[in-house]
């Protein structure tokens, strides 16, 4: 047989398309603007695959001469990982030819045939120094290994043709031969069958977790629900899991971690005799549960009251304790015999379970129940709006060298005599739920500038902090209104700052970028909120003209036990600092939290060691009281 040549294989599209996601994944997971798969070739390299969520100077199919110097050339030339954290300040690497694009770090693996020849390189580059963490390393092994199994099925596939064609040329001379071939044959069919049963598991799966997909869902339900004419007494459920808490933990623990944990979730759960559980993960942070039982009632309940004790039970990741937060939304072959519906009931139920608060809820009872909550809840909010019955409460921004309140961020508040008080976050979600965001945020925008207007003639230097929902900032005429009510109360911009989420930005990222412009034209300080909880943080911070930014208290909450929190929050800030943006962070509630940002030089702290949000009132008593006495010592 003749040797295979390895440079005439093509690699399905079908694979490329799969490259081009790991690249995709790659970029976005380790932060960087370029994730690439190289192919080599005799006296070139080209680029085979290139991400394309980032900007970034490589286009597949550009091609360099080998020769150079190249990061790719060596990864190959010694099949081992380059690492390279910045070129500039390595003598070896100061002159690479990747240099002219401004991408300074690397990180390489070898890609191989399965005889041992070279394919290329999976790498990632950056365009600023980068030590590529050993879990990003370890995550860039483990593509390079699922790259190298479909290029050996390729392999695989190009010997058994040529082994055909040598068959059929020795076929009439040589009886022995076939024999041989024909074993040899059909050793490679059963290695072909196992690659195509791999691949159909694959179009079924979820590869994190090894559950059903959406596609595979919908087949299995529609099966059980068609079985249903053959067992009359059977019914169908749908239990749709949804976490709340789940995208944070991805975010902060990574993808394979929130995988082991969601299959850990499952592996909780008690065997039951009576039925097949069937498991599928539609979406990232969801589960679908779908089983037949001929007592469907009492086994959804005692599976609703083992999910809601395995949510509560502690899962141990990273050196901390988690707990899940999560909502549970019942469908049955009761309320339809379509699949889709049915999937899609459950999923409605869960959501709603979200909004009510329930752990778990059935979709009957939640149709109704649900839209009579948020019928009389919007019935009481806008009545709220046009009887001036919201309040705005303060809470202090403190310089942690000073002590002396800089600042104060706006918080709505809402006394209702039937609903109690209800917070800042739930009078934003209920007002968006509803349609009535616009008024209350107009309602908080117009106050806010009104007592800032005032404070600007008692106190300098004192800034108002004013949350922008997603909804006002998709809104062309925002700006327009922020600027009609500075002029109204003949306030400068700069006595304002707009905290802005990243819900706010995704929606529309052009509509956001012309409003967030048309605000710093006005001079107001844009502040970037909940900064490091989203999955494009830093992205955001070159998309748009922010000034500012807040850390999340969530990685404040931990500083006293988590070293990683600390190297998070330690990183933000000194990245911040490059970009010559002002830090505040939020959660600041004892000595020790404060002792930290004090030596990583924060520049606003905001949390309950310094106030909790207080009435307009109390809040400009104590504002004027704290001004008067430090003015009076240093003038003393």
């Amino acid at each position: 047989m003749s040797k295979l040549n390895t440079n005439n294989m093509l690699i399905p599209e079908e694979l490329a398309s799969g490259w081009q996601e790991i690249v995709n994944l790659l970029a976005e997971i380790i932060s960087v603007p370029a994730a690439l798969i190289m192919r080599v070739h005799k006296d070139h390299i080209e680029v085979f695959s290139a991400n394309n969520n980032c900007s970034h100077p490589y286009h597949i199919g550009d091609s360099e001469k080998l020769g150079q110097g190249l990061y790719c050339e060596t990864v190959i030339n010694e099949n081992r990982q380059l690492l390279v954290p910045n070129a500039e300040e390595d003598e070896k690497w100061c002159n690479n030819p990747d240099m002219k694009f401004g991408l300074v770090a690397y990180c390489g693996l070898p890609l191989c045939w399965p005889n041992g020849a070279p394919f290329g390189t999976i790498c990632v580059l950056d365009d600023q120094k980068n030590e590529f963490q050993t879990t990003y390393q370890r995550l860039l092994a483990t593509f390079k290994d699922s790259i190298e199994a479909q290029l050996k099925t390729i392999y695989q596939n190009y010997h058994l043709q040529q082994l055909n064609l040598e068959l059929e040329s020795r076929v009439n001379t040589r009886t022995q031969d076939l024999v041989d071939l024909n074993y040899s044959l059909n050793q490679e069919i059963d290695k072909r069958r196992a690659a195509e049963r791999t691949i159909r598991y694959q179009q079924l799966h979820d590869l994190g977790t090894g559950f059903l997909n959406r596609s595979a869902l919908e087949h299995h339900t529609s099966a059980l629900l068609n079985n249903l004419s053959e067992h009359k007494n059977h019914k169908v459920g749908v239990l749709h899991i949804g976490f709340t808490n789940g995208r944070r933990i991805q975010a902060k623990h990574g993808y394979s971690m929130w995988e082991n944990i969601l299959v850990e979730f499952k592996q909780r759960l008690l065997s039951h005799a009576n039925f097949e559980l069937i498991t599928a993960r539609p979406r990232s942070s969801d589960l679908v549960f779908v089983f037949e039982s001929h007592q469907l009632d009492e086994d959804i309940n005692l599976l609703c009251r083992e999910l809601v004790e395995v949510s509560q039970s502690e899962f141990y990741v990273d050196g901390e304790h988690l707990h899940l937060h999560s909502y549970i939304g019942i469908a049955s072959s009761d309320d339809t015999q379509c699949p889709n519906t049915l999937i899609k009931f459950a999923a409605e139920a869960m959501q709603a379970c979200k909004d009510s608060g329930h752990k778990f809820s059935f979709h009957s009872q939640d149709i109704s129940d649900t839209q009579k909550n948020i019928n009389q809840l919007e019935s009481y909010l806008l009545q709220a709006v046009r009887n001036d019955d919201l309040l705005l409460y303060f809470q202090p921004k403190v310089s942690p060298i000073t002590h002396k309140w800089v600042g104060a961020e706006a918080l709505i508040r809402w006394r209702h005599p039937i609903l109690g008080d209800i917070s800042n976050e739930t009078l934003i979600h209920l007002a968006e739920q509803n349609g009535l965001i616009f008024e209350v945020g107009s309602f908080v925008l117009r106050s806010a500038i009104q007592k800032a207007a005032e404070w600007k003639h008692k106190v300098d230097d004192f800034k108002v902090s004013i949350n922008v929902s997603a909804v006002q900032l998709q809104s062309p005429q925002f700006s327009s209104q922020v600027q009609d009510l500075l002029e109204s109360y003949q306030l400068p911009g700069s006595y304002i700052e707009l905290e802005i989420t990243e819900s706010g930005l995704i929606a529309d990222e052009v509509i956001a970028r012309s409003t967030l412009n048309a605000l710093s034209n006005l001079g107001v300080t844009l502040s970037l909120d909940d900064f490091g909880t989203g999955y494009a943080s830093f992205d955001y911070l070159k998309k748009f003209p922010f000034d500012a930014i807040k850390v999340d208290k969530s990685f404040v909450q931990n500083l006293n036990h988590s070293d990683e929190d600390k190297e998070i929050v330690r990183s933000i800030i000194s990245i911040a600092k490059k970009l010559d943006l002002e830090v505040t962070i939020e959660g600041i509630e004892n000595e020790q939290h404060e002792a930290f940002i004090l030596h990583e030089e924060c520049d606003v702290g905001q949390g309950y060691l310094y106030g909790k949000p207080m009435p307009c009132d109390e809040f400009e008593t104590s504002l004027i009281n704290q001004n008067y006495t430090q003015a009076k010592y240093l003038y003393s």
